[in-house]
């Protein structure tokens, strides 16, 4: 059993992210629900995934072990609550590192159609608990993997 820490904390934040991409909403859906298409974003620059499971439904759950090479630390775990196909997708998950709780979270991304291509809105509620996450990681992580995501639409358009 891990020993709790006197001082317990929680941060709460929103990310809000938003990127155009020249690709219609079903490719950019795509990229989100087509495990091959996801591993080719999913993890923050240089660090690799060595664990993963994927149920792209409402209901369904995804676990992911992550971290940098050699260090896989982070447990990421999510419930998909709601999907319309090339239009919305929300879930949730909570995050762990080294098993000691870091963030729990809500998020949602919604595909919106625009000349030319798709508006992205991401908005992610953020729960960083005990200090053992920062908002401005948790930002940075998240907007590289919408940059990612951009490059693999432009590259298949």
């Amino acid at each position: 059993m891990t020993a709790v820490s006197p001082t317990r904390s929680v941060e709460h934040g929103t990310i809000r992210l938003e990127r155009l991409y020249k690709a219609k909403p079903q490719r950019v859906f795509a990229a989100w629900a087509d495990s091959e298409a996801r591993a080719k974003w999913d993890v923050p620059g240089r660090w690799v995934i060595t664990e993963q499971t994927f149920d792209f439904r409402e209901g369904g759950r995804e676990m992911k072990r992550f971290g940098p090479a050699g260090d896989p630390r982070f447990l990421a775990q999510a419930r998909y609550v709601d999907i319309v196909p090339e239009r919305r997708i929300v879930y949730s998950y909570g995050m762990t590192d080294r098993g000691e709780p870091i963030s729990v979270s809500l998020t949602t991304v919604e595909f919106t159609p625009v000349a030319g291509g798709t508006r992205l809105m991401l908005v992610e509620q953020v729960s960083l608990l005990d200090g053992r996450d920062k908002l401005a990681h948790r930002e940075e992580g998240i907007a590289s993997k919408l940059d990612k995501i951009g490059l693999l639409v432009s590259e298949a358009a």
